[in-house]
């Protein structure tokens, strides 16, 4: 059995992931996607986990993989696609999670194999508190599945849950929802702020007369 995994390097929980692999004595090969944006592989694997990968996997590429292609979506099945932290804070969430899914052509739209959902109060989450609970219960849910594939070399495909969104969210949809309207109500903007805020990642802005001020 053979593990290809793609990863972000940069996030300490894919750093985790790995070392939980190696200490399992699994096979695997692993590519950082933020040194590679391109991925190519000459060789077939069993199995493609995306962990904390934020590129789309071609069917080229899926072409190879023998049994299955998991990705790990950092969001639940209410929020595919691009930025689903911020969009579930804009909806003033209490409860959120990560979901396992088989690949296709479409993004986060393949079967679901599993959810793994937390809970919490609104009031007490930001951005980087939510990313960050994000990430442990993902490592968890990732755990899990590879459990499954050491014991069995199966991975069970019952979870009944299917995806809320017919289209998942883009990032032209990203960026309208982080602009606050001068008309916006204080409300409307400080749950704008609290849903965009993280480190020094861009945020808010305001669009004035043509021009775009991006509010840190």
């Amino acid at each position: 059995m053979k593990i290809l995994l793609l990863t972000n390097k940069s996030h300490k929980v894919a750093l985790e992931a790995i070392k939980f692999l190696e200490l399992k004595k699994i096979n695997f090969k692993c590519i950082d996607t933020k040194v590679h944006n391109k991925i190519k592989i000459s060789q077939k694997f069993d199995y493609l986990l995306s962990f904390l990968n934020p590129l789309f996997i071609k069917k080229d590429l899926r072409k190879k993989i023998k049994k299955m292609a998991i990705n790990f979506h950092p969001g639940p099945p209410e929020y595919p696609g691009y930025g689903c932290y911020n969009f579930a804070l804009l909806d003033c969430i209490n409860s959120y999670g990560c979901t396992a899914h088989l690949m296709n052509d479409k993004i986060d739209n393949g079967k679901i194999i599993d959810v793994k959902r937390f809970e919490f109060k609104y009031d007490n989450i930001n951005l980087e508190k939510l990313i960050k609970l994000t990430h442990k219960n993902s490592f968890l849910l990732f755990k899990k599945i590879i459990f499954q594939i050491i014991e069995k070399d199966f991975v069970k495909l019952e979870n009944k849950e299917k995806w809320k969104k017919k289209k998942p969210y883009t990032k032209i949809q990203f960026e309208k929802a982080r602009n606050v309207n001068l008309n916006d109500t204080k409300e409307n903007i400080l749950k704008k702020i609290k849903a965009f805020s993280y480190k020094n990642y861009k945020s808010v802005y305001l669009q004035i007369k043509g021009k775009k001020y991006e509010i840190r």
